[in-house]
């Protein structure tokens, strides 16, 4: 087993036991008193799949930071279909835009994959990074790894075939939830990867013959991690190594 960010993860079924207070990699990052100041104002709430947690335009009232959970920023151009832009997991936090003085969303926020978050209000946060030089640039510098993730999925629709992008996605999920179930549904999949339902499902079922994952209904089950990163592209871990660099960076500088 390693533990890593307050995660202890086995090799097998990948399901960790989490230290609340630790597992959010910005919460992480944080000096313990400073960390207490957020989570003494905060609270653990579960958030369920279709949650929508804020529409584009509105104000955000509270910020997020997921432990075990997924949320996507979708792009909605038109009323009949919307575009993933951006996911947000433990290594993230929704509501970081407050250290900027804006509360207002530019995206809507919804639930992609069920399970915790720190739940603060907004102007909490916002209080707190007046306070804390630190904490202000760790959201700035967060905000800047959403905009490289923003302009990587937007290359990797573009350029990359649906098999990869499918395989990068469900990464990126196993990622964020922390479990090798997913409880995805192959109309949710689709939704964010802007393509039709029935493509989803030719290529699960094409995964599946390759033992990469077992899908069924409302869930895909991650067989063989190492498979889908080599079927993945190159933006997965691409992804990786830019939000490593930018936010491990020395402060003060």
């Amino acid at each position: 087993m390693a533990t890593q960010n307050g995660v202890t993860a086995p090799s097998s079924n990948w399901t960790p036991s989490i230290d609340q207070a630790l597992a959010n990699l910005l919460l992480a990052k944080l000096q313990q008193a400073e960390r207490s100041l957020l989570l003494d104002q905060a609270e653990l709430v579960e958030l369920n799949n279709a949650q929508v947690l804020v529409r584009a335009g509105q104000p955000l009232s509270h910020a997020f930071f997921p432990t075990n959970c997924m949320i996507s920023l979708l792009s909605k151009p038109s009323t009949a279909r919307c575009l993933e832009v951006g996911q947000i997991g433990f290594e993230g936090v929704l509501g970081a835009s407050s250290a900027l003085g804006v509360s207002a969303s530019a995206f809507d926020a919804v639930v992609t994959g069920a399970g915790q978050a720190w739940r603060m209000p907004l102007a909490v946060l916002r209080a707190q990074c007046l306070q804390s030089q630190y904490l202000s640039v760790l959201m700035v510098r967060y905000l800047y790894t959403e905009l490289g993730q923003m302009g990587a999925l937007a290359a990797c629709g573009q350029f990359h075939v649906q098999e990869q992008r499918l395989a990068r996605l469900l990464l990126m999920c196993q990622d964020r939830m922390r479990v090798a179930d997913l409880e995805v549904t192959h109309e949710s999949l689709a939704r964010v990867m802007g393509v039709r339902r029935a493509s989803v499902t030719l290529l699960a079922g094409l995964f599946q013959r390759r033992h990469l994952i077992h899908h069924r209904r409302g869930h895909m089950v991650v067989l063989d991690r190492a498979g889908l990163q080599a079927t993945a592209c190159s933006c997965y871990a691409q992804d990786l190594a830019f939000y490593e660099q930018v936010m491990s960076e020395k402060w003060p500088p």
